[in-house]
Protein backbone atom coordinates (compact mmCIF):
# COMPACT_ATOMS: atom_id res chain seq x y z
CA UNK A 1 0.00 0.00 0.00
CA UNK A 2 1.62 3.51 -0.88
CA UNK A 3 1.75 6.41 1.54
CA UNK A 4 -0.75 8.41 -0.67
CA UNK A 5 -3.13 5.39 0.00
CA UNK A 6 -2.17 5.07 3.65
CA UNK A 7 -3.38 8.87 4.41
CA UNK A 8 -6.10 9.53 6.27
CA UNK A 9 -8.80 11.86 5.61
CA UNK A 10 -7.78 14.48 7.93
CA UNK A 11 -4.28 14.46 5.64
CA UNK A 12 -5.68 15.15 2.43
CA UNK A 13 -8.38 17.88 3.87
CA UNK A 14 -4.65 19.64 5.07
CA UNK A 15 -3.94 19.18 1.61
CA UNK A 16 -6.60 20.87 0.25
CA UNK A 17 -6.23 24.05 3.06
CA UNK A 18 -2.49 23.95 2.00
CA UNK A 19 -3.51 24.80 -1.84
CA UNK A 20 -5.85 27.67 -0.36
CA UNK A 21 -3.61 29.27 1.51
CA UNK A 22 -0.79 28.70 -0.68
CA UNK A 23 -2.95 30.86 -3.25
CA UNK A 24 -3.61 33.44 -0.14
CA UNK A 25 0.42 33.83 0.06
CA UNK A 26 0.30 35.54 -3.59
CA UNK A 27 -2.23 37.97 -2.73
CA UNK A 28 -0.03 40.49 -0.35
CA UNK A 29 3.63 39.53 -1.59
CA UNK A 30 4.10 41.02 -4.92
CA UNK A 31 2.64 44.43 -3.18
CA UNK A 32 4.65 44.03 -0.18
CA UNK A 33 7.66 43.61 -1.56
CA UNK A 34 8.59 46.89 -3.42
CA UNK A 35 8.23 49.86 -0.56
CA UNK A 36 12.00 48.14 1.20
CA UNK A 37 13.21 48.37 -2.40
CA UNK A 38 12.37 51.79 -3.18
CA UNK A 39 15.21 53.75 -2.39
CA UNK A 40 17.39 51.47 -4.73
CA UNK A 41 14.73 51.13 -7.68
CA UNK A 42 13.89 55.00 -7.26
CA UNK A 43 17.46 55.62 -7.70
CA UNK A 44 18.00 53.16 -10.51
CA UNK A 45 15.20 54.70 -12.89
CA UNK A 46 15.46 57.95 -11.66
CA UNK A 47 11.98 58.27 -10.19
CA UNK A 48 11.57 61.15 -7.64
CA UNK A 49 9.47 60.94 -4.32
CA UNK A 50 6.24 61.47 -5.91
CA UNK A 51 6.70 58.59 -8.27
CA UNK A 52 7.56 56.18 -5.60
CA UNK A 53 4.97 56.85 -3.82
CA UNK A 54 2.25 56.48 -6.98
CA UNK A 55 4.28 53.12 -7.89
CA UNK A 56 3.28 51.86 -3.83
CA UNK A 57 -0.18 53.75 -4.35
CA UNK A 58 -1.38 51.34 -7.81
CA UNK A 59 -2.34 48.21 -6.22
CA UNK A 60 -4.67 49.82 -3.41
CA UNK A 61 -6.23 52.02 -6.33
CA UNK A 62 -6.53 48.50 -8.66
CA UNK A 63 -8.07 46.94 -5.30
CA UNK A 64 -11.06 50.04 -5.25
CA UNK A 65 -11.28 51.04 -9.33
CA UNK A 66 -10.82 47.07 -10.88
CA UNK A 67 -13.10 45.42 -8.33
CA UNK A 68 -16.13 46.11 -10.54
CA UNK A 69 -14.38 44.70 -13.47
CA UNK A 70 -12.84 41.66 -11.16
CA UNK A 71 -16.25 40.42 -10.25
CA UNK A 72 -17.25 39.95 -13.61
CA UNK A 73 -14.03 38.36 -14.98
CA UNK A 74 -14.44 35.96 -11.93
CA UNK A 75 -18.49 35.10 -12.72
CA UNK A 76 -17.58 34.49 -15.98
CA UNK A 77 -14.55 32.00 -15.11
CA UNK A 78 -15.26 30.45 -12.22
CA UNK A 79 -14.10 30.60 -9.29
CA UNK A 80 -11.09 27.73 -10.09
CA UNK A 81 -9.99 29.25 -13.33
CA UNK A 82 -10.19 32.92 -11.77
CA UNK A 83 -7.37 31.70 -9.64
CA UNK A 84 -5.11 30.40 -12.00
CA UNK A 85 -5.82 33.98 -13.63
CA UNK A 86 -4.58 35.71 -10.84
CA UNK A 87 -1.30 33.61 -10.61
CA UNK A 88 -0.44 33.86 -14.04
CA UNK A 89 -0.74 37.76 -13.60
CA UNK A 90 1.12 38.04 -10.85
CA UNK A 91 3.70 36.27 -12.09
CA UNK A 92 3.76 38.20 -15.44
CA UNK A 93 3.35 41.44 -14.13
CA UNK A 94 6.43 40.90 -11.32
CA UNK A 95 8.29 40.06 -14.55
CA UNK A 96 7.43 43.31 -16.39
CA UNK A 97 8.17 45.25 -13.48
CA UNK A 98 11.71 43.87 -13.23
CA UNK A 99 12.47 44.73 -16.96
CA UNK A 100 14.63 48.07 -15.42
CA UNK A 101 12.23 50.83 -17.26
CA UNK A 102 10.11 53.32 -15.49
CA UNK A 103 7.14 52.19 -17.89
CA UNK A 104 7.64 48.64 -17.05
CA UNK A 105 7.50 49.39 -13.68
CA UNK A 106 4.07 51.19 -13.70
CA UNK A 107 2.58 49.02 -15.93
CA UNK A 108 3.85 45.89 -14.46
CA UNK A 109 2.51 46.99 -11.32
CA UNK A 110 -0.75 47.59 -12.76
CA UNK A 111 -0.94 44.00 -14.02
CA UNK A 112 0.01 43.24 -10.72
CA UNK A 113 -2.46 44.90 -9.20
CA UNK A 114 -5.09 43.72 -11.73
CA UNK A 115 -4.40 40.11 -10.86
CA UNK A 116 -4.47 40.64 -6.92
CA UNK A 117 -8.02 42.14 -7.38
CA UNK A 118 -9.37 38.85 -8.57
CA UNK A 119 -7.36 37.14 -5.82
CA UNK A 120 -9.27 39.20 -3.46
CA UNK A 121 -13.20 38.16 -4.80
CA UNK A 122 -11.78 34.40 -5.35
CA UNK A 123 -10.15 33.67 -2.11
CA UNK A 124 -13.84 34.54 0.22
CA UNK A 125 -15.65 32.89 -2.43
CA UNK A 126 -13.83 30.13 -1.99
CA UNK A 127 -13.91 29.90 2.00
CA UNK A 128 -17.73 30.27 1.34
CA UNK A 129 -17.92 27.54 -1.48
CA UNK A 130 -15.64 24.77 0.08
CA UNK A 131 -15.34 25.60 4.21
CA UNK A 132 -17.96 27.06 4.90
CA UNK A 133 -19.06 25.22 8.21
CA UNK A 134 -15.21 26.88 9.43
CA UNK A 135 -15.39 29.99 8.01
CA UNK A 136 -14.09 32.37 10.73
CA UNK A 137 -11.25 29.74 11.21
CA UNK A 138 -10.36 29.95 7.13
CA UNK A 139 -10.85 33.75 7.06
CA UNK A 140 -8.60 34.18 9.94
CA UNK A 141 -5.81 31.79 8.58
CA UNK A 142 -6.53 33.35 5.35
CA UNK A 143 -5.48 36.99 6.54
CA UNK A 144 -2.96 35.82 8.77
CA UNK A 145 -0.64 33.92 5.84
CA UNK A 146 -1.62 37.21 4.09
CA UNK A 147 0.65 39.36 6.77
CA UNK A 148 2.71 36.76 7.03
CA UNK A 149 4.15 36.60 4.03
CA UNK A 150 4.28 40.65 3.72
CA UNK A 151 6.25 40.56 6.87
CA UNK A 152 8.54 38.04 5.61
CA UNK A 153 9.05 40.44 2.06
CA UNK A 154 9.84 43.04 3.72
CA UNK A 155 12.31 42.12 5.87
CA UNK A 156 14.02 39.59 3.70
CA UNK A 157 13.69 42.04 0.32
CA UNK A 158 16.53 43.93 0.72
CA UNK A 159 18.91 41.62 2.00
CA UNK A 160 18.63 39.65 -1.38
CA UNK A 161 18.83 42.53 -2.74
CA UNK A 162 22.30 42.65 -2.08
CA UNK A 163 23.02 39.74 -3.32
CA UNK A 164 20.38 39.87 -6.79
CA UNK A 165 19.54 43.26 -6.98
CA UNK A 166 16.25 45.29 -6.30
CA UNK A 167 15.42 43.49 -9.92
CA UNK A 168 15.85 39.90 -8.66
CA UNK A 169 14.70 40.48 -5.32
CA UNK A 170 11.71 41.96 -6.47
CA UNK A 171 10.91 39.07 -9.10
CA UNK A 172 12.05 36.31 -6.99
CA UNK A 173 9.44 37.34 -4.19
CA UNK A 174 6.65 36.88 -6.60
CA UNK A 175 8.13 34.42 -8.66
CA UNK A 176 9.04 31.56 -6.44
CA UNK A 177 5.61 32.25 -3.80
CA UNK A 178 3.51 32.07 -7.31
CA UNK A 179 4.88 28.73 -8.99
CA UNK A 180 4.61 27.07 -6.08
CA UNK A 181 0.98 27.62 -5.51
CA UNK A 182 0.05 27.30 -9.08
CA UNK A 183 1.45 23.41 -8.64
CA UNK A 184 -0.80 23.44 -5.48
CA UNK A 185 -3.66 25.48 -7.17
CA UNK A 186 -3.81 23.14 -10.46
CA UNK A 187 -3.93 19.96 -8.25
CA UNK A 188 -6.39 20.73 -5.72
CA UNK A 189 -8.68 23.45 -7.99
CA UNK A 190 -8.67 22.55 -11.27
CA UNK A 191 -9.74 25.20 -14.39
CA UNK A 192 -13.19 24.08 -15.07
CA UNK A 193 -14.00 22.49 -12.00
CA UNK A 194 -17.10 23.95 -9.57
CA UNK A 195 -15.17 22.17 -6.77
CA UNK A 196 -11.84 21.03 -5.72
CA UNK A 197 -10.49 18.02 -7.74
CA UNK A 198 -13.25 15.10 -7.20
CA UNK A 199 -10.52 12.39 -5.94
CA UNK A 200 -9.33 15.23 -3.04
CA UNK A 201 -12.72 15.16 -1.86
CA UNK A 202 -13.52 11.66 -1.45
CA UNK A 203 -10.02 10.95 0.10
CA UNK A 204 -10.48 13.75 2.53
CA UNK A 205 -14.47 13.18 3.40
CA UNK A 206 -15.39 16.35 2.04
CA UNK A 207 -19.23 15.82 1.56
CA UNK A 208 -20.81 18.95 2.05
CA UNK A 209 -19.60 21.98 -0.35
CA UNK A 210 -20.91 24.96 -1.38
CA UNK A 211 -21.13 24.79 -5.75
CA UNK A 212 -20.94 27.49 -8.63
CA UNK A 213 -24.52 26.98 -9.81
CA UNK A 214 -25.41 29.98 -8.62
CA UNK A 215 -22.08 31.83 -10.93
CA UNK A 216 -24.25 30.15 -14.20
CA UNK A 217 -28.36 31.37 -12.94
CA UNK A 218 -28.05 33.66 -10.12
CA UNK A 219 -30.70 33.79 -7.59
CA UNK A 220 -31.30 35.90 -5.17
CA UNK A 221 -34.09 35.96 -1.92
CA UNK A 222 -34.38 39.91 -1.72
CA UNK A 223 -32.92 42.94 -3.67
CA UNK A 224 -29.85 43.00 -5.56
CA UNK A 225 -26.92 43.44 -2.78
CA UNK A 226 -25.90 47.02 -3.53
CA UNK A 227 -29.58 48.40 -2.68
CA UNK A 228 -28.97 46.59 0.81
CA UNK A 229 -28.59 48.95 3.84
CA UNK A 230 -26.78 46.11 5.47
CA UNK A 231 -24.12 46.24 2.30
CA UNK A 232 -23.33 49.41 2.52
CA UNK A 233 -22.83 49.41 6.49
CA UNK A 234 -20.44 46.83 5.65
CA UNK A 235 -18.73 48.88 3.38
CA UNK A 236 -18.57 51.94 5.51
CA UNK A 237 -16.96 49.40 8.46
CA UNK A 238 -14.19 47.86 5.93
CA UNK A 239 -13.71 51.78 4.39
CA UNK A 240 -13.12 53.37 8.04
CA UNK A 241 -11.14 50.37 8.83
CA UNK A 242 -8.83 50.45 5.17
CA UNK A 243 -8.49 54.38 5.78
CA UNK A 244 -7.46 54.56 9.47
CA UNK A 245 -5.03 51.16 8.58
CA UNK A 246 -3.28 53.15 5.71
CA UNK A 247 -2.89 56.28 7.59
CA UNK A 248 -1.29 55.13 10.52
CA UNK A 249 1.01 52.66 8.92
CA UNK A 250 2.03 55.55 6.64
CA UNK A 251 2.90 57.94 9.50
CA UNK A 252 3.24 56.10 12.93
CA UNK A 253 7.13 56.49 12.48
CA UNK A 254 6.93 60.01 11.72
CA UNK A 255 5.17 60.97 14.65
CA UNK A 256 6.70 58.56 17.20
CA UNK A 257 10.04 60.62 15.71
CA UNK A 258 8.30 63.92 16.65
CA UNK A 259 6.25 63.24 19.42
CA UNK A 260 9.47 60.72 21.45
CA UNK A 261 12.24 62.10 19.45
CA UNK A 262 13.13 58.52 18.64
CA UNK A 263 15.75 58.10 15.56
CA UNK A 264 14.24 57.02 12.47
CA UNK A 265 15.41 53.44 12.91
CA UNK A 266 14.18 52.92 16.09
CA UNK A 267 10.78 54.60 15.13
CA UNK A 268 10.40 52.47 12.15
CA UNK A 269 11.49 49.45 14.56
CA UNK A 270 8.73 50.55 16.95
CA UNK A 271 5.92 50.75 14.01
CA UNK A 272 6.61 47.22 13.25
CA UNK A 273 5.01 46.36 15.90
CA UNK A 274 1.73 47.47 14.29
CA UNK A 275 2.63 45.74 11.36
CA UNK A 276 3.68 42.33 13.18
CA UNK A 277 1.17 41.52 15.45
CA UNK A 278 -1.50 42.07 12.73
CA UNK A 279 -0.11 38.66 11.96
CA UNK A 280 -1.90 36.97 15.37
CA UNK A 281 -5.46 39.29 15.12
CA UNK A 282 -6.62 36.90 12.48
CA UNK A 283 -5.85 33.90 14.42
CA UNK A 284 -7.50 35.43 17.44
CA UNK A 285 -10.91 35.53 15.95
CA UNK A 286 -11.92 32.12 15.22
CA UNK A 287 -11.40 31.33 19.03
CA UNK A 288 -13.90 34.06 19.68
CA UNK A 289 -16.30 32.73 17.49
CA UNK A 290 -15.81 29.00 17.19
CA UNK A 291 -14.06 28.04 20.68
CA UNK A 292 -15.47 30.75 22.85
CA UNK A 293 -19.00 30.85 20.63
CA UNK A 294 -19.04 34.56 21.37
CA UNK A 295 -21.87 36.54 19.40
CA UNK A 296 -20.63 38.76 16.10
CA UNK A 297 -21.41 41.92 18.20
CA UNK A 298 -19.43 40.97 21.31
CA UNK A 299 -16.25 39.72 19.30
CA UNK A 300 -16.37 43.35 16.82
CA UNK A 301 -16.91 45.26 19.84
CA UNK A 302 -14.01 43.69 21.56
CA UNK A 303 -11.81 44.33 18.50
CA UNK A 304 -12.87 47.50 17.68
CA UNK A 305 -11.99 48.98 21.48
CA UNK A 306 -8.65 47.64 20.95
CA UNK A 307 -8.50 49.09 17.52
CA UNK A 308 -9.66 52.41 19.19
CA UNK A 309 -6.43 52.57 21.84
CA UNK A 310 -3.55 53.82 19.45
CA UNK A 311 -5.10 57.20 17.80
CA UNK A 312 -6.39 57.41 21.69
CA UNK A 313 -2.75 57.63 23.06
CA UNK A 314 -1.31 59.33 20.39
CA UNK A 315 -3.43 62.05 20.91
CA UNK A 316 -3.30 61.91 24.36
CA UNK A 317 -0.56 60.89 25.90
CA UNK A 318 1.93 59.00 23.64
CA UNK A 319 4.56 58.50 26.16
CA UNK A 320 2.79 55.28 26.88
CA UNK A 321 2.28 53.97 23.18
CA UNK A 322 3.81 50.71 23.59
CA UNK A 323 0.33 48.80 24.60
CA UNK A 324 -1.68 50.29 22.85
CA UNK A 325 0.17 49.72 19.40
CA UNK A 326 0.41 46.34 20.52
CA UNK A 327 -3.37 45.70 21.04
CA UNK A 328 -4.30 47.65 18.37
CA UNK A 329 -1.72 45.61 15.64
CA UNK A 330 -3.98 42.73 17.17
CA UNK A 331 -7.07 44.36 16.51
CA UNK A 332 -6.44 45.69 12.73
CA UNK A 333 -5.97 42.33 11.36
CA UNK A 334 -8.34 40.69 13.38
CA UNK A 335 -11.34 43.22 12.27
CA UNK A 336 -11.14 42.30 8.71
CA UNK A 337 -11.09 38.21 9.48
CA UNK A 338 -14.10 39.49 11.67
CA UNK A 339 -15.70 41.39 9.03
CA UNK A 340 -15.37 38.78 6.17
CA UNK A 341 -16.56 35.76 8.49
CA UNK A 342 -19.75 37.66 8.38
CA UNK A 343 -19.69 38.66 5.13
CA UNK A 344 -19.65 34.40 3.93
CA UNK A 345 -22.13 33.49 6.57
CA UNK A 346 -24.78 36.45 5.72
CA UNK A 347 -24.51 35.25 1.53
CA UNK A 348 -27.13 33.22 0.79
CA UNK A 349 -24.81 32.03 -2.38
CA UNK A 350 -21.30 31.81 -3.68
CA UNK A 351 -22.24 34.23 -6.21
CA UNK A 352 -24.07 36.60 -3.89
CA UNK A 353 -20.93 35.98 -1.72
CA UNK A 354 -18.57 37.60 -4.67
CA UNK A 355 -21.37 40.75 -5.47
CA UNK A 356 -21.52 41.64 -2.01
CA UNK A 357 -17.12 41.36 -1.19
CA UNK A 358 -17.15 43.35 -4.85
CA UNK A 359 -18.90 46.55 -3.38
CA UNK A 360 -17.35 46.56 0.20
CA UNK A 361 -14.06 46.10 -1.36
CA UNK A 362 -14.66 48.58 -4.17
CA UNK A 363 -15.38 51.00 -1.22
CA UNK A 364 -12.86 50.29 0.88
CA UNK A 365 -10.00 50.30 -0.88
CA UNK A 366 -11.10 53.29 -2.64
CA UNK A 367 -11.40 55.21 0.49
CA UNK A 368 -7.96 53.61 1.48
CA UNK A 369 -5.80 54.92 -1.10
CA UNK A 370 -6.54 58.84 -0.02
CA UNK A 371 -5.76 57.90 4.23
CA UNK A 372 -1.93 58.70 4.35
CA UNK A 373 -2.79 62.18 1.81
CA UNK A 374 -5.74 63.01 4.29
CA UNK A 375 -3.62 62.07 7.32
CA UNK A 376 -0.75 64.72 6.08
CA UNK A 377 -2.92 66.97 5.20
CA UNK A 378 -4.27 67.25 8.53
CA UNK A 379 -0.72 66.99 10.12
CA UNK A 380 0.52 69.97 8.02
CA UNK A 381 -2.88 72.36 8.90
CA UNK A 382 -2.36 71.67 12.50
CA UNK A 383 1.10 71.57 12.64
CA UNK A 384 1.08 68.61 15.19
CA UNK A 385 -0.51 65.05 15.73
CA UNK A 386 -3.44 66.00 18.20
CA UNK A 387 -5.74 66.59 15.27
CA UNK A 388 -4.68 63.69 12.59
CA UNK A 389 -4.68 60.88 15.08
CA UNK A 390 -8.20 62.34 16.66
CA UNK A 391 -9.20 62.28 13.02
CA UNK A 392 -8.79 58.91 12.90
CA UNK A 393 -10.17 58.34 16.05
CA UNK A 394 -13.39 59.30 15.03
CA UNK A 395 -13.25 57.43 11.67
CA UNK A 396 -12.63 54.48 14.24
CA UNK A 397 -15.50 55.42 16.08
CA UNK A 398 -17.92 55.29 12.75
CA UNK A 399 -15.92 51.83 12.18
CA UNK A 400 -17.31 50.38 15.26
CA UNK A 401 -21.18 51.81 15.37
CA UNK A 402 -21.42 50.25 11.35
CA UNK A 403 -19.71 47.36 13.02
CA UNK A 404 -22.19 46.68 15.52
CA UNK A 405 -24.90 47.56 13.40
CA UNK A 406 -23.91 44.81 10.95
CA UNK A 407 -23.23 42.46 13.72
CA UNK A 408 -26.54 42.35 15.16
CA UNK A 409 -28.51 42.60 11.92
CA UNK A 410 -29.55 39.30 10.77
CA UNK A 411 -27.62 37.55 12.97
CA UNK A 412 -29.29 33.96 13.70
CA UNK A 413 -30.14 32.72 17.25
CA UNK A 414 -26.84 31.05 19.34
CA UNK A 415 -26.91 27.30 18.48
CA UNK A 416 -28.80 27.52 14.81
CA UNK A 417 -26.92 25.93 12.28
CA UNK A 418 -26.77 28.08 9.21
CA UNK A 419 -26.00 26.44 6.50
CA UNK A 420 -25.58 28.42 3.24
CA UNK A 421 -27.57 28.27 -0.23
CA UNK A 422 -26.32 25.71 -2.39
CA UNK A 423 -24.63 23.45 0.14
CA UNK A 424 -24.92 20.15 -0.08
CA UNK A 425 -25.34 18.41 3.52
CA UNK A 426 -24.24 14.70 4.12
CA UNK A 427 -26.20 12.57 2.27
CA UNK A 428 -27.83 14.86 0.16
CA UNK A 429 -27.69 14.86 -3.57
CA UNK A 430 -28.23 18.09 -5.73
CA UNK A 431 -31.57 16.67 -7.33
CA UNK A 432 -32.94 16.96 -3.75
CA UNK A 433 -32.80 20.50 -4.06
CA UNK A 434 -33.96 20.48 -7.73
CA UNK A 435 -30.31 21.19 -9.57
CA UNK A 436 -27.47 19.45 -10.58
CA UNK A 437 -24.04 19.86 -8.44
Amino acid sequence: MSAAARLPRRGWLMLIVVGFLGFCAVLRAPVGVIPPLLTRLGRDLGLGEVARGALTSVPILCFGLLTPVASLVVRRLGVNTAGLLTLTMALAGALLRSAGTTWAAFAGTVIIGAGLTVGNLVAPMVIGRDFWHRTALMTGLYSSTCNVIVTAATALAVPLALVIGWQGSAAAWTAVPVLLAGAMWLWVFPPGSQTPRQSLRERSGMSSWVTERALVRPTSSGPAVWKRPLTWVMAVAFAAQTFSYYAIAGWLPTALVDELAMSEAGAGVAASVFSLLGIVGPLLVPVMFEALRWPAGRVLGVICACWLTLPICLAVAPGYWLVPCMLSGIAQGAFFAALFTLVIRRSESVDENRRTTAVIQTTGYCVAAVGPVVMGWVHERSGGWVAPFAMVTGVLVLMTVCAQIAARTGEPARGERVVPAGVLEDGERAEDRGGNA
